[in-house]
């Protein structure tokens, strides 16, 4: 007999919608699991999106910045970009990110499984290993 969890919300993708809406229904009381297959967890905005082109976006404006800086009372001479540590930055910054939504998604108030799912009828969910996890709610994020 396979494994089986019963759940009131399962939240299918572990990104910034995803943990938003399992942590939103935590705190009124539902019984939450998360199913993430991502080799990281963090989401299309942590990993590849909002948080590596803003970061490399504030670096070209710090240099901007300084370019201009004979406006604000600096000598600006030798200023340069250096892409090779603009983008380690941008790895450490997305890392610290992604390591504290990973945090955030085993610290216990949701369930958290790793695994690709599929739809078997309209309130199950079947993981890669074979275990099913019903829920009268999911949300696909």
């Amino acid at each position: 007999m396979k494994k089986q969890h019963i759940f009131d919300l399962i939240v299918i993708g572990g990104g910034s919608a995803g943990y938003a809406s399992a942590r939103t229904a935590h705190e009124q009381n539902v019984k939450v699991a998360v199913v993430d297959n991502a080799k990281e967890l963090g989401g299309l905005c942590i990993l590849r999106g909002c948080m590596p082109s803003k970061t490399l976006l504030y670096s070209a404006e710090i240099l901007h910045l300084a370019n201009r800086g004979e406006t604000f009372g600096f000598d600006q001479a030798n200023l340069g970009s250096d892409m090779e540590k603009m983008q380690q930055r941008k790895k450490e910054i997305i890392a610290e990110f992604a390591d504290y939504r990973t945090e955030q998604l085993e610290d216990g108030r949701f369930t958290l499984f790793r695994s690709k799912a599929k739809f078997l009828d309209s309130t199950t969910l079947e993981l890669s290993d074979g275990t099913l996890l019903k829920a009268g709610k999911f949300i696909i994020s």
